[in-house]
């Protein structure tokens, strides 16, 4: 009987001094993470880059530190790298839906548009569950993957979505005034594009497609107040 508490006692000592190490494994893994995210936002992408391995180092299983790895690879425009961390991340957290959204931009710099569009909708449906509005910016960015395939009809129906589920969204609103307009909708296409420069009065864009449009429909007075608001931006842009 005393052997086998002397046993427990000394398991119990084994079992407390591998949770001591591991605990300060991720402590100084999590230093690391937060280290890189520091340097990354001061655009020191080589030394954040450093960081995040060291993290990867003492912690293989990291989510945070594959994802952020894989955010300033595709910062540095190696796309491939980028790829194959945010994979790795999925790995560690298939349920965690940031990995598949960022992991579309790359492949969409890669121009492998059918990949980027799986991706954003598994990140659209996660999104989703959580009820997390990013669900909209997925909708969108997948609205513009479709168009870069010429999918206009597509393109148009996630970016309806993505305004239906945030009407706030800035972007969508500009994109959907956009996909109007390539459907020569031109009184949908001022309704949306008005939206957007409700949402930020200094959308130049918005205002620059408002113009095309009132040109088009030779409403002079619309090009008369789009070029006037445009001529004031710019200036305001040179005074900064």
């Amino acid at each position: 009987m005393v052997i086998c508490n002397k046993s427990f006692k000394n398991m119990k000592w084994l079992l407390l001094l591998i949770f001591c190490l591991i605990n300060s494994c991720g402590n100084k893994a999590d230093y690391h993470n937060k280290e890189g995210l520091y340097l990354y936002s001061k655009r020191k992408f080589d030394e954040a880059i450093t960081e995040f391995k060291k993290a990867l180092e003492l912690n293989q299983r990291h989510y945070d530190a594959h994802f952020n790895l894989g955010v300033v690879y595709y910062a540095k425009n190696m796309p491939d790298e980028s790829i194959a961390e945010l994979k790795k991340a999925i790995e560690v957290n298939p349920n965690e839906p940031k990995a598949y959204y960022n992991i579309a931009f790359a492949y969409v710099v890669k121009e492998k548009v059918a990949e980027a569009i799986s991706e954003y909708k598994k990140a659209i449906e996660l999104y989703a569950e959580k009820k997390d509005k990013k669900e909209a910016e997925g909708y969108l960015y997948l609205a513009v993957a479709y168009s870069l395939i010429e999918k206009q009809e597509e393109a148009f129906t996630a970016c309806k979505k993505a305004v239906e589920i945030n009407p706030d969204l800035e972007d969508g609103h500009y994109f959907l005034g956009v996909c109007y307009y390539k459907k020569n909708m031109f009184d949908e296409a001022i309704a949306a594009l008005k939206k957007t420069v409700q949402l930020n009065p200094k959308s130049e864009k918005a205002h620059s497609i408002l113009l095309a449009i009132y040109d088009k429909l030779g409403n002079t007075e619309g090009v008369y107040e789009e070029n006037r608001i445009l001529k004031q931006l710019e200036m305001e842009r040179r005074e900064r």
